[in-house]
């Protein structure tokens, strides 16, 4: 009669644990599914955020080398983890654009864009996501570059220069 008590206990111990395993993968399934999309929108609004720092700093060195004059330079550390960063010579803008499946505070489909300084916002519904583009324009300042689509770390220079024209370049070093 011993025995079986014994052996019971063992089983009993057993599925408790089995149990108590079960019941630990359900809940940390439970918290990941429910705490990802929401760690997913922090990590896309602080890209915004990022990107607008870098937007604001590349607007402050274009103006302030253009008003210095011919031959004014400055350097600039540029980091653009996602999205798309486009320098257009020919429209003297300068953007950036992402798809993102939240508003992120941007009011998508508006008729002007929201200006913040120079900085311009606007979104784009598209389907589930929207398109976010945060851009530059320059009508009094001609830019040039050779770079067209920026991704990852850049040194970069920026540059008053008169070449039959006058314009700012904006180069890597």
């Amino acid at each position: 009669m011993k025995i079986k008590s014994k052996m019971n206990r063992k089983g009993d111990i057993w599925i408790s644990a089995a149990l108590y395993t079960a019941l630990g993968i359900i809940l940390v399934t439970l918290i990941l599914s429910v705490g990802m999309p929401f760690v997913n929108k922090l990590k896309a609004r602080n890209t915004v955020l990022q990107t607008k720092n870098v937007m604001y700093e590349m607007d402050n060195v274009i103006r302030a080398v253009y008003n210095e004059g011919f031959g004014s330079r400055r350097p600039l550390f540029v980091e653009i983890g996602e999205g798309d960063f486009l320098i257009d010579n020919t429209g003297n803008k300068i953007s950036w654009k992402i798809i993102s499946d939240e508003k992120l505070g941007i009011e998508p489909d508006l008729q002007k864009p929201i200006e913040e300084g120079n900085l311009k916002i606007k979104s784009k519904s598209l389907g589930q996501g929207y398109e976010i583009e945060l851009y530059l324009e320059y009508s009094d300042i001609d830019i040039e570059s050779n770079l067209k689509l920026l991704s990852g770390k850049y040194n970069l220079v920026i540059e008053h220069v008169f070449d039959n024209k006058d314009y700012v370049n904006i180069r890597e070093s």
